[in-house]
């Protein structure tokens, strides 16, 4: 490729035959640059190797039980029309929980139904302090629901002792603070 500066006459115009071999040289650093990215392009567009997906959070031992809590609260928070916030949730039931609430459809309908229903798309959540005695954990969080209300829920959480899960912090309930919240009336 030729990149050194058009020849001008003497009134330092281009001559019409330099200024036609510029324009090629232009042309032709184009079409070299397009032509060097197309087999690029043809190479992504046609990868078949899959795009890397984080790997959603299930039960570990490396988990403590305020980790467990705040995967359940944030996946219920984000929770799509597919369910895929429940079925986290759900993820990290215990079994003792499982065989109350049933197989997984049985759980998206009561985590659908009240109360629970007000952790699906909340607007926020406050944790209270974790407190843990041996094998059994408990924290209480509050959410403000999509529609700006407060609603408190207990999260009780134990360790397994044995199975797949075994070491695994996961929820045995969760249980919401039905008594509604004290209101300041003023006398009329």
């Amino acid at each position: 490729m030729n990149l050194r500066p058009p020849v001008r006459d003497r009134v330092g115009a281009m001559t019409h035959r330099h200024f036609v071999l510029a324009i090629k040289v232009t042309a032709q650093a184009f079409v070299t640059l397009i032509l060097a990215t197309v087999p690029l392009i043809v190479a992504a567009a046609l990868s078949t190797a899959p795009s890397p997906q984080p790997r959603a959070p299930a039960p570990s031992p490396e988990l403590d039980p305020s980790e467990v809590v705040r995967i359940q609260v944030e996946a219920l928070r984000s929770n799509s029309h597919l369910n895929e916030g429940i079925e986290l949730t759900y993820r990290f039931a215990s079994p003792g929980n499982r065989r109350f609430t049933g197989p997984l459809d049985r759980f998206i309908e009561m985590v659908r139904s009240a109360p629970y229903d007000r952790l699906l798309n909340h607007r926020s959540a406050r944790y209270s302090p974790m407190a843990i005695s041996g094998d059994e954990a408990h924290q209480t969080v509050t959410v403000t629901d999509s529609e700006g209300e407060e609603i408190t829920y207990h999260w009780v959480l134990s360790r397994q002792s044995e199975g797949e899960f075994k070491d695994c912090w996961m929820t045995s309930a969760v249980i919401a603070d039905q008594q509604p919240k004290q209101r300041d009336f003023v006398k009329m």
